[in-house]
């Protein structure tokens, strides 16, 4: 018996592993629009076309969230054609400097092992400072992870075979020890592969481990990225992308590409080597999106992660951070629309990462560019897909950023977690099809329960979200017009009233919802229904006090509204009403708002004259 309970411990860890991926929601659940995503699609099959790129994969994370995960073209063209698919592994290439060397640099930081300030010598004895031949001045590991170190950009396979060294890899960080320093330390930028394979030198030395074994412990295992190693076996081996085909026509396939990593490293390197997937990748960045944790497990303290994406003072002007790329000349890939605070990186591949701290939004896009022949080009795509990720963003809140003033703006939603548990109801349910009879609006219809059936209609669907407003509702729009609806009854503005916005703002938001009803559903017929009265003396929602007045203002100008856009206008205001008064009567409500049963039955029976 005392062997079955460790077996069972391992399966259910073998199915955590295996089913580890962010939670996947519609971008409208986390503020983006849908709509305007797919402009990605168009973008990325016109590069693919125009054979910049044989395949991609187009992951975008939202407030720890999946909400956009696309496959594109193919994986694989030589010697076969093999489509691409979202669980497609690539050959990360740079994107290995972040994701793995620099994060396990940090870590090592975390625990006082390391100092960004301490002097490269102190764990590479040979390593030599740069000198002008009168003064001298050492290289720090800060200088390594900023690109501020002047050591020359890559270093020529015979040359560093020659160095000193038992190995490969001895020769190699021997080879850059002696190096001819090409400027002062912190004076310039120079992006160099051999500051990262310094690091991870620098980080063995310290942990006593191979790179690959101190990054997958610290790193992969604990945040569960299934994919994402060095020299990859088994199913990731499988799911790998092939890149370059060499001269003897082998097509590299789990082996990285990058020839200091292959030959000198032996697949192991700090500056490439590492191979993931778009979900493994996504669950990284929502750890860094949420200081350092996902699922409850940590791989950096807060600081920590503030620390990688923050340029150091002493070479601010240079715009690189102990890890990423926030405004060098190799940056493109943050776009135009992204925040200040933005930083990333890219890789030889066609691979690239972007964060946009403040807008808690990022973009991973993979492809395979170098696949068959070290060809294509992805470096404006990178741009133009960050350009609409950035601008499919409805909601920015950040205290770094100004919000927006007008009152109009100020209506931009922040939902609870009600609302999106709704959107994923939706989903669940019978698709709107031009046959569906869709009641609209906010708590008031929700409520009213399975309207289908209480109306006895099987066509009837409840789309109504408690607390939603006219802005909330024509953010979840698509999912209802898109099926086309024989009708749709509208009722909303309640929530608007008790956020105290004015008349004509309202009706013109109601307005504006029913255009754009009109516009992406024209068939479809809409019946404008009264905003309800309300009670304010069971004193509950205090907000609506002194508001009474206002709904029949509201509706009236809905009256108008409808008549002049030859609209069925539904007026249920004067059936809830005290006699000469604009109270919402006692007896069908328990809150002041809310109808009881015998309020649905007036509702629903004033209905069905409009069946």
């Amino acid at each position: 018996m005392k062997f079955i309970i460790p077996f069972l411990a391992s399966l259910l860890f073998a199915i955590q592993i295996s089913a580890q991926q962010l939670p996947k929601v519609s971008p409208e659940e986390v503020g983006m629009s849908s709509q305007h995503l797919q402009n990605a699609d168009l973008v990325i099959n016109q590069a693919i076309a125009n054979k910049e790129i044989p395949g991609a994969v187009l992951a975008v994370v939202k407030d720890g969230k999946m909400a956009y995960l696309k496959a594109y073209g193919n994986k694989e063209v030589y010697p076969t054609t093999v489509p691409m698919d979202v669980n497609t592994v690539f050959d990360l290439a740079s994107l290995t400097k972040p994701v793995s060397t620099a994060i396990s640099a940090m870590i090592l930081v975390e625990r006082g092992q390391l100092r960004l300030l301490d002097k490269v010598n102190l764990f590479i004895p040979d390593f030599e400072p740069w000198s002008n031949g009168k003064e001298k001045k050492d290289i720090r590991v800060v200088d390594l992870m900023t690109h501020t170190s002047g050591l020359p950009s890559y270093a020529p396979i015979n040359k560093a075979e020659n160095a000193k060294g038992d190995n490969k890899p001895d020769k190699m960080i021997n080879y850059i020890a002696t190096v001819k320093r090409e400027f002062e330390p912190q004076t310039d930028f120079q992006y160099s592969c051999l500051n990262y394979i310094t690091l991870q030198r620098i980080i063995e030395t310290i942990s006593k481990r191979d790179l690959r074994s101190f990054a997958k412990q610290n790193i992969f295992d604990v945040l569960q990225m299934k994919h994402t190693d060095y020299l990859p076996i088994g199913e990731t081996l499988e799911l790998t992308a092939p890149t370059e085909k060499l001269k003897d026509g082998k097509v590299l396939k789990g082996i990285v590409h990058d020839p200091l990593a292959r030959i000198m490293n032996l697949g192991i390197s700090g500056n490439a080597g590492l191979f993931s997937d778009a979900n493994d990748l996504a669950i990284l960045v929502a750890a860094l999106q949420n200081d350092g944790e996902y699922n409850g497990k940590r791989i950096l303290s807060p600081m920590g992660v503030r620390t990688m994406r923050t340029v150091p003072r002493s070479t601010n002007s240079i715009g690189r951070t102990p890890g990423w790329d926030v405004f060098t000349p190799y940056s493109s890939n943050n776009g135009d629309l992204f925040g200040p605070n933005t930083y990333g990186h890219t890789g030889y591949t066609g691979t690239s990462i972007t964060i946009d701290p403040d807008a808690n939004t990022a973009v991973i896009l993979l492809t395979n560019r170098a696949h068959p022949n070290d060809g294509g080009e992805v470096v404006r795509l990178r741009s133009l897909i960050a350009n609409i990720v950035a601008a499919s963003v409805l909601e920015v809140n950040s205290n770094d950023i100004m919000v927006e003033t007008t009152p109009k703006e100020a209506t931009i939603r922040n939902h609870h977690d009600h609302y999106y548990k709704r959107l994923v109801e939706f989903k669940n349910e019978q698709p709107i099809d031009s046959k569906s009879i869709v009641m609209l609006g906010n708590s008031i219809t929700e409520a009213g329960g399975d309207w289908a059936q209480k109306m006895k209609n099987k066509n009837m669907r409840n789309r109504g979200i408690s607390g939603d407003k006219v802005r909330g509702v024509s953010e979840r729009l698509e999912e209802i017009v898109k099926g086309n609806p024989k009708k749709i009854f509208l009722m909303i503005g309640i929530n608007d009233v008790s956020h105290h916005q004015p008349t004509d703002f309202i009706v013109n938001d109601i307005a504006e919802l029913i255009e754009e009803i009109r516009e992406k559903s024209p068939r479809t017929e809409i019946y404008l229904q009264s905003i309800l009265p309300i009670n304010e003396s069971f004193g509950i929602y205090t907000r609506l006090n002194g508001r009474s007045a206002q709904i029949p203002e509201i509706n009236a100008k809905l009256k108008t509204l409808a008549r002049n856009w030859n609209l069925t206008y539904v007026d249920l205001f004067p059936l809830f009403v005290e006699p000469g008064t604009n109270t919402l009567r006692a007896n069908l409500t328990g809150d002041g708002i809310h109808l009881s049963e015998e309020g649905y039955e007036i509702w629903r029976k004033e209905l069905k004259k409009q069946l």
